[in-house]
């Protein structure tokens, strides 16, 4: 359950009075070796009012000790770290605390390496010379349930995936199937795909779901791992 806190609204009438309203905070933790790298992504994502960094980490096991303990919405990971992998990271944290959203933010962007923590679980992937409004849309993202990659790393995926599937999982997905998925692999949401492929939001979720279906997976960003392995996209 996400942490509440009161915020001041102020509303115009006879004079000024003061309300408060609920607001969700997303609780995030930050994992990078670079001490750096965390106090500077801290400072500047603890200025937004429904964002709080609860815990920091500069190694894989402090990372899935926090996931332990503090069960974060959302977990920032960086792929190279001084003990373990990201990816493996990524596996052990998601087995600690389920629901904690792993996106990797790394200067990492070898296929294999986003192929594997794609596999891993994570629901973002994210290059760490992105602007930082997209770092936070990435976090809402992601705590709402979406995926998102990286404009740099979906292009890289599709280049390098191999042609021809016949045989392999989902060969039998429609031209419009892979299209959408190529959007989801964008970061697209469904309404922003359902204006690009002229159908409705409700089409492209249930789209999607039978796409997972044939993928025998659950996630957007499983989707995407599994469609770049059959070299459908």
């Amino acid at each position: 359950m996400a942490q509440r806190t009161e915020r001041p609204i102020y509303t115009a009438g006879n004079g000024v009075r003061q309300k408060f309203q609920t607001a969700e905070r997303i609780n995030v933790v930050i994992v990078d070796d670079h001490e750096i790298v965390r106090a500077g992504l801290k400072q500047a994502l603890e200025r937004e009012p429904d964002i709080a960094i609860i815990g920091e980490a500069r190694t894989g096991n402090e990372a899935v000790h926090l996931a332990e303990t503090l069960r974060p919405h959302v977990m920032l990971l960086d792929v190279k770290l001084e003990d373990i992998e990201g990816p493996e990271v990524c596996r052990r944290v998601l087995s600690a605390s389920a629901g904690t959203a792993v996106v990797m933010l790394t200067s990492y962007c070898q296929d294999n390496m986003i192929l594997k923590s794609l596999n891993a679980g994570a629901k973002g992937y994210l290059i760490k010379d992105v602007e930082l409004a997209e770092v936070k849309r990435t976090i809402r993202a992601v705590y709402r349930g979406h995926s998102v990659l990286d404009p740099k790393v979906a292009p890289r995926v599709i280049a390098n995936a191999t042609t021809g599937n016949n045989g392999k999982p989902g060969a039998a997905l429609s031209e419009r199937d892979v299209a959408i998925i190529r959007y989801v692999a964008g970061g697209l949401t469904n309404k922003e795909i359902a204006s690009l492929v002229h159908l409705s939001s409700h089409t492209i979720k249930d789209r999607l779901e039978k796409i997972a279906s044939t993928f025998d997976v659950r996630s957007r960003a499983e989707i995407v791992a599994e469609a770049f392995r059959a070299g459908l996209i």
